[in-house]
């Protein structure tokens, strides 16, 4: 008995298989963008580290990156801050463990998903979690140190950038809570210019900068805030030294 062959093997044509192509499942998913890594630090309390960070990851957010913050201050400022967001406010993901279990709030930062770019506030002091301070700088694509005009605000900041800078992470110093029209406030940008590097914004004391956290929102939320203009200028120079590519870029 001979073999029965089918219409399309008498023409010569070849059938195609009506399995699924399940090899094209098994291909690896695209690798997943690194974020930058912002990190506001100071030598101690009442420099802005909070507000700093709060503000910028709002900036961020509106030029439309993908932001997460991470507080590791066991105050809990951050997490405060955003418990008392309005619902119409922009949403932005944030991550509360003390700086003592870094390495569990990394991975509750990697879970959140693909992210552009994660701001993180520290706790007042730098000594409390030595090692956990350092594994952070190390990982930090950028220091953002803030710091009053006062003279014992500048000896504790020009000590902890001392520390950074031996460990040869970027980094500047920020100018915050300023009076311009003060003495010191000159005194004081002449001596960080000399001991690194220095925004070229500050960011001057205004009733909006405290009110904006009592309610709630950010300088660039609150209609007609005093502080704007000082905000978004260290919000371009953050933006720049990290590389951050934003819709208005394309």
């Amino acid at each position: 008995m001979g073999v029965r062959q089918s219409a399309g093997q008498k023409s010569g044509r070849r059938t195609l298989s009506a399995e699924p192509a399940t090899h094209l499942a098994k291909l690896p998913p695209p690798p997943r963008t690194k974020p930058k890594f912002l990190v506001c630090s100071s030598g101690k309390g009442g420099s802005g580290k909070t507000c700093l960070t709060r503000n910028l990851s709002v900036f961020a957010a509106h030029a439309g990156l993908k932001v997460a913050t991470l507080d590791l201050d066991p105050q809990q400022g951050l997490t405060n801050w955003f418990a008392i967001r309005p619902e119409e406010a922009i949403a932005i993901p944030n991550v509360a463990v003390p700086l003592a279990d870094l390495s569990r709030a990394l991975r509750e930062v990697e879970a959140l998903g693909e992210l552009h770019l994660v701001l993180v506030d520290t706790p007042p002091g730098v000594d409390a979690s030595p090692a956990e301070m350092r594994k952070l700088l190390l990982m930090a694509d950028f220091v953002l140190v803030p710091t009053g005009q006062g003279a014992g605000d500048l000896r504790s900041v020009i000590e902890w950038m001392r520390f950074i800078r031996r460990e040869e992470r970027p980094s500047a110093f920020v100018l915050n809570l300023t009076v311009r029209a003060a003495g010191s406030f000159d005194r004081a940008k002449q001596r960080l210019i000399e001991a690194g590097d220095l925004c070229p914004f500050d960011i001057r004391l205004y009733e909006s900068i405290r009110v904006s956290d009592e309610i709630g929102l950010s300088v660039l939320e609150m209609k007609g805030a005093n502080g704007l203009a000082d905000l978004r200028g260290v919000w371009g120079f953050v933006r720049n030294a990290l590389g951050l590519k934003v819709a208005s870029d394309e």
